[in-house]
């Protein structure tokens, strides 16, 4: 039945006992390539290619075209660590230019000034929260472990171990009956 309907444990704690995954916020760091890349390799029109090729042999209106074509931008694939890349090694205006297409996020107030991050200040307050509760957290496991480190010293045993040792005395008490 528990393999139906799940573990107790998984309930309180979605994400279980998995110990891959983090609540943690990280942002990686970027570290461009030594070289250029050339314009080309910074992006993919193969299937935009085929797709305006298709639209300008139809029979649609002009205006229908127009707006397929436009739609059709929507298969050009990028790449970004390229384009990072790329980047780098541009002048100011380039620079300049790629952030304002959202090409390239360097600083989140940009982000949010350029409109391509919507980001509320209940989000904000939300991972802030999330920061103090995680080092409230550490702080807490810190103290902890000296407490067991100081009672340990001085041969008390704490809560947990004294709970643990009564259920084996209870476990070995219930074996030898």
């Amino acid at each position: 039945m528990k393999q139906l309907f799940g573990d107790e444990k998984a309930k309180k704690n979605p994400m279980g006992d998995d110990k891959k995954y983090s609540r943690a916020i990280r942002v990686p760091q970027y570290e461009p390539a030594n070289e250029k890349p050339s314009l080309s390799a910074l992006f993919d029109t193969q299937k935009y290619n085929k797709l305006v090729a298709r639209i300008k042999k139809s029979s649609v209106s002009d205006d229908e075209k127009k707006f397929l074509i436009n739609a059709a931008s929507r298969h050009i694939v990028f790449n970004y660590s390229k384009i990072a890349d790329y980047y780098a090694h541009a002048d100011k205006e380039m620079q300049e230019l790629m952030e304002e297409s959202a090409l390239v996020i360097i600083d989140m107030d940009d982000a949010i000034a350029n409109g391509y991050v919507a980001l509320s200040e209940k989000m904000k307050q939300l991972i802030d929260e999330e920061k103090e509760r995680a080092k409230q957290a550490k702080e807490a496991r810190r103290v902890l472990k000296e407490q067991r480190e100081l009672m340990k010293e001085k041969g008390i045993k704490d809560e947990e171990e004294s709970k643990s040792d009564d259920a084996n005395t209870e476990n070995s008490e219930k074996a030898s009956e």
